[in-house]
């Protein structure tokens, strides 16, 4: 068992001094606790999808690869209250052309990855569904061991943020491990 105490105080005895107790205040939440720097059995993976995401990279594949029995559930998610919007304002018509894009879009995402993900070998299902976006992945990550989320998901990219609103929220609302590409 590491004690991060003795380590810090081995690293800097020499160069630090007196400021040992300030460099220990200062970064103690940058340390792993010893459950933190377990490694966690990743049985099943949550891939989420979205207009707004990149392509997965072929590193996001790479990785995928080091858990070869685990399932891949890869989720293309329309924004429901979005539809619903569309429907409200501009009318069913233009709701149900946009539905159909969206759709398309979808399905052509789904394929790219699907044929990734059999070239691999792994195990995988796919899925479209109209959902609101943050509350399906906070409920849908539960049932999984580790998620996989895009930095664009859930909106336009911002030359501001590195990452979205959406999915800043999302990883800080849970506790599963995540992978942000």
């Amino acid at each position: 068992m590491v004690n991060f105490g003795e380590l810090i105080l081995r690293k800097f005895q020499n160069i630090a001094g007196s400021r040992y107790e300030e460099i220990v205040k200062a970064y103690q939440e940058f340390f792993l606790t010893e459950e933190e720097m377990k490694i966690p059995v990743i049985s099943s993976v949550l891939l989420t999808i979205d207009r707004f995401s990149q392509e997965p990279p072929d590193e996001l594949y790479e990785v995928l690869v080091s858990y070869k029995s685990a399932t891949v559930r890869v989720v293309y998610i329309i924004d429901s209250a979005l539809c619903t919007l569309i429907r409200e304002t501009l009318g069913e018509d233009e709701a149900r052309e946009f539905r159909e894009k969206e759709e398309g879009l979808g399905r052509e995402v789904l394929e790219k990855i699907s044929r990734k993900l059999s070239e691999l070998e792994m195990y995988f299902t796919t899925e479209l569904i109209f959902e609101e976006k943050a509350p399906f992945v906070e409920e849908a990550v539960e049932e999984h061991d580790l998620l996989m989320i895009s930095r664009h998901f859930g909106s336009e990219s911002l030359k501001t943020h590195n990452i979205s609103p959406l999915v800043f929220r999302i990883v800080q609302g849970i506790e599963k491990p995540v992978i942000v590409y």
